[in-house]
């Protein structure tokens, strides 16, 4: 459960990394580094939780069902 709970809290901060860069693009206009600070974080939160999903089912953390 924790890991599922884990997994979620990571998504949710990618998308709040992902605002974060609309924002700074609509009140910069491009003027700043913040969009891409921001989209550089947000793609490296995302490689983070590739390997930690690949890592959690290689370790039988997570297990996956079919629908």
């Amino acid at each position: 459960m924790f890991m599922k709970i884990l997994i979620v809290f990571v998504l949710v901060l990618i998308l709040g990394s992902l605002a974060m860069a609309l924002v700074a693009m609509v009140k910069d206009r491009g003027r700043s580094e913040r969009t891409v600070k921001a989209l550089t974080l947000r793609i490296g939160m995302s490689i983070g939780l590739l390997i930690f999903i690949l890592i959690g089912y290689a370790a039988g953390l997570i297990t996956p069902h079919g629908i």
